[in-house]
């Protein structure tokens, strides 16, 4: 179940990346002033597939994953000064929360939004620092291989 998980978080890591592109270039696509529910689908997409990620993540990081809650038996010091156990256990998960949290945010502004011109500076403004956020927690070393 780990390496289904770990396998499935990985992958998902790609779709996620693609939504927050799509979540920001999309509506500067849109020339129309008038803003519709289509027009915010993007955003949708991206908050959705996001908290996806997250639940595999937390499942991870709370059950499974020896770089998760167990990676504290030994202490917040051992931790700290092991680099692989620090980016995962720590970095990873306070930055992707962070990410998460620009998503919902952004989101929430955009649904309530009528103006073509605010949502596509919500968009950039606001899933351009979680997209920042992702690539900067994502733990590249550690990839998943096919």
């Amino acid at each position: 179940m780990q390496q289904f998980l770990q396998s499935t978080h990985s992958y998902i890591r790609w779709l996620v990346l693609l939504g927050g592109i799509l979540a920001i270039s999309l509506p500067y696509l849109n020339n129309n002033t008038a803003v519709s529910k289509k027009d915010k689908l993007p955003a949708l997409f991206f908050m959705i597939i996001c908290d996806i990620q997250l639940l595999i993540g937390l499942a991870l990081y709370l059950k499974y994953s020896g770089y998760g809650l167990s990676a504290f038996n030994n202490g917040l010091g051992a931790v700290m000064k092991n680099a692989d156990l620090r980016k995962i256990a720590v970095e990873h998960l306070v930055l992707m929360l962070a990410a998460i949290a620009f998503v919902h945010i952004g989101y929430a502004k955009i649904k309530k939004s009528i103006e073509s011109v605010i949502i596509k500076k919500i968009s950039l403004i606001y899933f351009g620092i979680a997209i920042l956020l992702i690539v900067l927690g994502i733990p590249w070393n550690r990839i998943v291989a096919a």
